[in-house]
């Protein structure tokens, strides 16, 4: 009988150190005192009377969140925010009656935010990657009710970003493009990371599945047609283009970008048929008249300059044939590039390499009160 009222007092001795340290968290989170309140709240935690109550872990949250919004002990506590965000999690498992369903949630979305607004703190002061973290805790609380915080995952990717983890950010940029946020300057964003990290080939990958979703979309074209550029591949630049040309003829920034691979290559006549074919889809398509026109340009300076490198005191007369016969042909290139170049200014009358061919064109053709308008305007 005694082990038995031995074993009785043992318990009621437990359960009133664990109701006592409960108490002297509440107590001193009420006052304040908030590093003391952790101290008695993790001391009740490791005794099971108190840690398998919901009461014991809403304290634990409440406690934490206050020492996160706390200055001085949140650089001492800096997992507090993830602490609370943990308590309130045991609370709510522990709550099976709901009875304290309001506050729990209540905890959550303050953890929540709190996590938000510290997260653009920190990325002000240019802690990028405590930012990042804050950000990830506010999306990961916010994804507990089912709410997808786009904009939070979006600041991570960001603070991943500049703080150098590519793998990071490539994994909420591209959580991001999966539920239509930001879509699709992220999977640009993607490319670009990828390709600092000379990551080529992924780079690819991922353009290519994203000009799936987004076949009109110019900046993931051009994107990739930029690495094929910048490693010299015009082999495969010029195979993919014509191939996806093909397969959306009505697409005249495909037929644009092939052009433009062609023009890299030297191959003016190609090139003129595919701007013209964009054209044909778009007569005010600034960046294709602009392109045929400043092709056409080049060649007709080439010309000029041809025709001037063969200057000497005594010419002979096969010799000023010559001569005359390139500046002429030059002529014509000028002549030819100049209704381009003009749809390209109506399209975007603001555009300073744009007025300064046509001031060009009309000096050498001989249209003195155009070329006075286009000096005008580049004054």
């Amino acid at each position: 009988m005694k082990n038995i009222f031995a074993i009785v007092f043992i318990a009621a001795a437990s359960v009133a150190v664990a109701q006592k340290q409960v108490v002297s968290a509440y107590n001193a989170n009420k006052s304040g005192d908030y590093k003391a309140a952790a101290g008695y709240i993790e001391e009740a935690i490791t005794i099971e009377k108190a840690a398998i109550k919901d009461k014991t872990w809403r304290y634990r949250g409440e406690i934490y969140l206050n020492i996160a919004n706390d200055s001085a002990l949140s650089v001492e506590f800096p997992n507090a925010l993830w602490v609370a965000k943990d308590s309130y999690t045991k609370a709510k498992e522990l709550d099976v009656k709901s009875n304290y369903e309001r506050e729990i949630i209540t905890g959550l979305g303050l953890v929540q935010t709190t996590a938000g607004n510290q997260g653009i703190t920190d990325y002000t002061s240019e802690n990028y990657t405590g930012a990042a973290a804050k950000f990830d805790l506010s999306a990961e609380v916010a994804g507990m009710f089912d709410v997808i915080d786009t904009m939070a995952v979006f600041n991570a990717a960001l603070c991943y970003e500049k703080s150098g983890d590519v793998d990071l950010a490539v994994a909420r940029y591209k959580t991001c493009g999966s539920y239509g946020y930001q879509v699709p300057n992220v999977y640009l964003f993607v490319a670009n990371l990828l390709r600092q990290d000379n990551r080529v080939e992924e780079a690819l990958t991922e353009l290519q599945a994203a000009r799936e979703l987004f076949p009109r979309e110019q900046s993931l074209i051009i994107e990739e047609l930029n690495i094929y550029l910048e490693s010299k591949d015009y082999e495969r630049a010029e195979n993919n283009l014509k191939l996806a040309a093909e397969g959306d003829p009505t697409n005249e920034i495909l037929w644009f970008s092939l052009g433009s691979v062609y023009d890299n290559l030297g191959k003016s006549d190609l090139a003129s048929e595919a701007y013209l074919k964009a054209l044909e889809l778009d007569a005010a398509y600034f960046d294709a008249n602009y392109n045929l026109g400043a092709m056409y340009f080049n060649e007709a300076v080439q010309g000029i300059n041809a025709a001037n490198d063969m200057w000497k005191p005594r010419m002979t007369k096969a010799e000023s044939a010559e001569q005359k016969a390139l500046e002429d042909a030059a002529k014509e290139k000028f002549i030819e590039a100049r209704p381009f170049l003009e749809a390209a200014h109506e399209t975007n009358p603001e555009d300073i390499d744009t007025i300064r061919s046509l001031r060009d064109i009309y000096a050498r053709t001989g249209q003195d009160e155009l070329m006075l308008k286009m000096s005008g305007l580049l004054k």
